[in-house]
């Protein structure tokens, strides 16, 4: 266990939708519990994945922590910074920072363009570097490779 501050904490995540509401003559709305009470904490250099059958709410959670859906209940802190809270002028440095990458490739890879384009893509976005910067360090990206020891099973 470390004693260092998460990167990523998540306490009592919930996201509810609105499937159907009641008139002003009385009953209850019904609400989709897609997420409810999830927790964990992800620290600097390590990896966390989210498993589970097909509409169980790992997309709906993933979405919640980048901010794509606001949350119902719950805490969301990065970096010590609560993101629960943030309205969608403030979220936009944070974009520089948490990112989501969708499951469906042909929906992230276009066909028509290169993948260094695609990689310098955010770099463009966020206004980071020059255009020619962008370039060299998505190709430097595309590279780098993991030594062959990395790929065999993790060890060395």
């Amino acid at each position: 266990m470390t004693t260092e501050e998460p990167l990523l904490a998540v306490r009592g995540l919930k996201k509810h939708f609105l499937v159907e509401r009641k008139g002003i003559l009385g009953g209850q709305d019904k609400w989709l519990h897609a997420v409810d009470g999830v927790d964990f904490d992800l620290y600097k250099g390590e990896a966390l994945g989210l498993v589970g059958e097909s509409g169980c709410g790992k997309s709906t959670a993933a979405r919640a922590i980048v901010g794509l859906h606001p949350a119902t209940a719950g805490s969301i802190r990065y970096e010590g910074e609560e993101l629960t809270d943030l309205n969608p002028a403030e979220w936009r440095p944070m974009r520089r920072k948490i990112q989501m990458i969708f499951q469906d490739p042909y929906a992230s890879l276009d066909p028509r363009r290169t993948v260094a384009s695609i990689l310098a893509e955010p770099l463009t976005i966020h206004n980071i570097g020059e255009p020619h910067e962008r370039k060299i360090h998505a190709m430097a990206l595309l590279e780098s490779r993991p030594k062959k020891t990395e790929l065999a099973n993790g060890s060395e």
